[in-house]
């Protein structure tokens, strides 16, 4: 079992990254395959359409358990009554966002002038009381980590929701495709995660109960809700002034950039805050394992996010088809933005684990704005304009992003930066040669992009691992012993294969 009792909470961490990222790959691959086909019989309008959906939908989805996932997670003592309390709350929650999302279809519809949009809206307004209840069976998973069934549970969804999405897609159904791929991908993963939580919950409503987790949770919920807005206004502003065209390459590029972000960081994220949140009190500790995670992060997004920067027009011709070539503008802004935020984002579980929301909070306000005030910025020149000004504007505020909460663990930012160059060299030389090979094919006249996909990819794949082995960076290393003591034997079978 990945959460054996005997293990150590190294091996238990280790153990979580090397399920989770086993699903999670075969996951990603399912998604490359589903917008390959799909990306063919779905029209940029259809994508637009859902854009414009989701806009609404993962706003209310901030709300849709007001943090108690990662509250549950964090808290040292956990009684009957309030994981039951917590539970029918959640149940309730997702009943009343069900019926705001059916509310708010009609004016949705009304505000971005598309009539189909309010139909989309009603049919995945159902998803949030089905997500509701397996909010509480995820975080006592994650508190146990319990990672393997996760990764079963998630890959479980995405297989059902692929499979639904490509068969209405083949069968001319447009955007209603994506619409059913969602809902079924929300109810098997819900049916999968009550199935491995085996609980049973007694019908209690305890508010005296929830007193322990509740300020800790809404400040959670609070900065989910700002960092939504965040990163979620320029679909608003794209889709309302632009139009569903625009906002569906727009949407395309964004969605392949947070790939990695989604699929490889969050996973890690995800498996380490269990850990961390039991070693809060120990900066020195603390310190050591977040800096190790984020240079190991690091050795797979950086060379995966300027790869993409390289191969961007060959890959959308290929993958996506010569209607998506603006998509290709675009990721080449997004991939240098895409290989910082993925180490960004593991600040957020300094805050959580160290109990700061409130530090959370207050950031994501100040920087949500400025965030905002850079789409409109941008706006003049189209969605390339949208998308050069907010990564402006976010490249400046890295630095005290990083900054305010590397002070709650007493980690300079110096020795931070010199944790994560010896794979960020390794990643740069790599897009390097990449790009040349890729030149050089041009000036030869070989312009067929599927050669220039595939040639480059392995080029870049084969160079990036001759200079892992040349300087063997500490963080490859690292996760040589970290799999080899998470006692997991696919693990130890990778760990063999590494320098």
């Amino acid at each position: 079992m990945d959460n054996a009792p005997n293990a150590t909470l190294t091996q238990q961490a280790t153990t979580g990254v090397a399920w989770s990222g086993l699903f999670q790959i075969i996951r990603q691959l399912l998604s490359l395959l589903s917008v390959s086909i799909l990306a063919r019989h779905v029209s940029p309008s259809a994508y637009g359409l859902i854009g414009m959906a989701t806009i609404l939908t993962n706003f209310l989805d901030q709300l849709s358990d007001l943090g108690t996932t990662t509250a549950l997670v964090r808290e040292p003592n956990l009684s009957d009554r309030l994981v039951s309390t917590v539970f029918w709350f959640n149940c309730l929650l997702g009943l009343l966002l069900t019926l705001c999302v059916l509310g708010l279809s009609v004016p949705a519809a009304l505000f971005f002038h598309e009539p189909a949009l309010a139909k989309i809206l009603q049919a995945l307004s159902i998803t949030f009381f089905i997500t509701a209840t397996s909010v509480v069976p995820y975080a006592l998973l994650t508190r146990r980590m319990a990672f393997r069934e996760i990764g079963i549970t998630q890959f479980a969804g995405a297989v059902a929701g692929t499979i639904v999405a490509i068969w209405i897609a083949l069968r001319g159904g447009g955007v209603w495709s994506l619409v059913f791929a969602s809902l079924a991908n929300a109810t098997v993963t819900a049916a999968a995660y009550l199935i491995f939580g085996r609980r049973r919950y007694q019908w209690v409503l305890d508010w005296e109960e929830s007193r322990a987790i509740r300020s800790f949770s809404l400040g959670v919920s609070g900065f989910n809700i700002v960092n939504y807005f965040s990163r979620n206004a320029d679909n608003l502003i794209v889709g309302r002034f632009l139009g569903k065209d625009p906002l569906g390459f727009y949407n395309m590029a964004y969605n392949l950039m947070t790939y990695p972000l989604s699929n490889f960081s969050a996973v890690i994220c995800r498996v380490l805050f269990p850990a961390l949140s039991k070693v809060q009190d120990d900066n020195q500790r603390f310190r050591s394992a977040y800096c190790r995670m984020c240079a190991l992060i690091g050795l797979t997004t950086f060379p995966a996010m300027l790869g993409l920067t390289v191969v961007a027009d060959p890959l959308v011709r290929v993958v996506l088809g010569e209607r998506w070539l603006p998509v290709a503008g675009l990721l080449r802004v997004f991939g240098p933005l895409g290989m910082a935020q993925s180490v960004f984002t593991t600040t957020g579980l300094i805050y959580q684990a160290k109990g700061r929301a409130d530090w959370l909070l207050r950031w994501g306000l100040v920087s949500a704005s400025l965030y905002v005030v850079s789409f409109f910025a941008g706006l003049p020149w189209g969605i390339q304009g949208v998308a050069v000004s907010y990564s402006i504007v976010w490249t400046v505020l890295m630095f005290p992003g990083f900054m305010i909460p590397f002070r709650l663990i007493e980690l300079p930012i110096r020795e931070f930066g010199l944790q994560l160059w010896p794979g960020l060299k390794c990643s740069l030389l790599m897009a390097l040669i990449a790009w040349a090979w890729l030149f050089g094919l041009e000036r030869m006249g070989v312009h067929n992009s599927a050669i220039q996909l595939f040639s480059t990819v392995v080029i870049g794949s084969l160079s990036y691992l001759g200079l892992l082995w040349r300087w063997k960076p500490p963080a490859v290393s690292e996760l040589r012993v970290l799999l080899l003591q998470s006692g997991n034997g696919m693990a130890a079978r990778v760990a063999n294969w590494l320098p």
